[in-house]
């Protein structure tokens, strides 16, 4: 992985950047210690006092949990609760009486050592297709999409024109699942992604962070960022108890 990211950017910045996309690639998942942080300075050429302002703003978004004696540890998600159905961004958009449009930005085969083959958790040979949609709302962008599909389970989803028709609407049709993890946090956005949605960096995110099987076995993992001032989620469903369910996170 390529650790001089952005290098416009404060050193700490790249340091950062560069540890927050291996912890959302699962690179290093819920739980994972950091190397020290003298090794990590030694990776990107920084001082220990530079990794130390990197890992301490991490803490502070949230990512991080550094514990005296005992080290740094990535945080998972803590708390689940109320299950929601994601709709269709172009449907929301059109109910809304605006105009869809999306931009494809990436679509294609995942390299077998390219970032973000842990996001299935698929075998090492399995093929993965990957998508970075870009959905705009009147021509103002309003959701960042990123999908990693396993190609097992939908074999024509890379033949598709997903500019004209939605990853969603097409995967609801043609795949079958049994199951879906949906996690919801705020983050900071990156250069990158501050780009793409036309944000300045001091404006939150919602990232939803989608998951779905079909009996066990992986079908799609997605990646939905939308402007925190832009976009809500909203979630109607039949009450069926007000208990709040925490489980670890386990074998994501």
């Amino acid at each position: 992985m390529d650790t001089k990211v952005q290098p416009d950017l404060p050193l700490y910045e790249q340091i950062k950047t560069a540890i927050d996309r291996r912890i959302e690639t699962e690179e290093w998942p819920a739980d994972f210690q950091l190397p020290p942080e003298d090794e990590l300075a030694e990776e990107f050429g920084a001082s220990r006092l530079t990794v130390r302002r990197a890992l301490r703003e991490l803490q502070s978004d949230g990512v991080l949990l550094r514990t005296q004696g005992r080290g740094t540890f990535v945080i998972g998600p803590r708390m689940q609760c109320a299950v929601f159905n994601l709709s269709d961004i172009s449907e929301e958009i059109t109910l809304s009486g605006g105009a869809h449009n999306c931009l494809v930005l990436e679509h294609g085969i995942l390299d077998k050592d390219g970032l973000g083959r842990n996001m299935l958790q698929l075998p090492p040979g399995e093929v993965v297709f990957h998508s970075r949609l870009l959905h705009l709302e009147d021509g103002t962008p309003i959701q960042l999409e990123e999908r990693y599909v396993n190609a097992a389970e939908a074999p024509s989803y890379i033949d598709q024109d997903f500019s004209q028709n939605t990853p969603h609407a097409w995967l609801l049709r043609e795949t079958v699942v049994t199951s879906v993890d949906n996690t919801i946090r705020a983050i900071r956005a990156d250069e990158k992604i501050r780009r793409h949605l036309q944000i300045d960096g001091s404006q939150p995110c919602l990232l939803l962070d989608r998951y779905t099987w079909r009996d066990g076995i992986p079908v799609t993992r997605s990646r939905f960022i939308y402007p925190g001032d832009r976009y809500r989620l909203r979630s109607t469903h039949e009450a069926r108890t007000n208990r709040i369910i925490t489980t670890p996170r386990k074998g994501r």
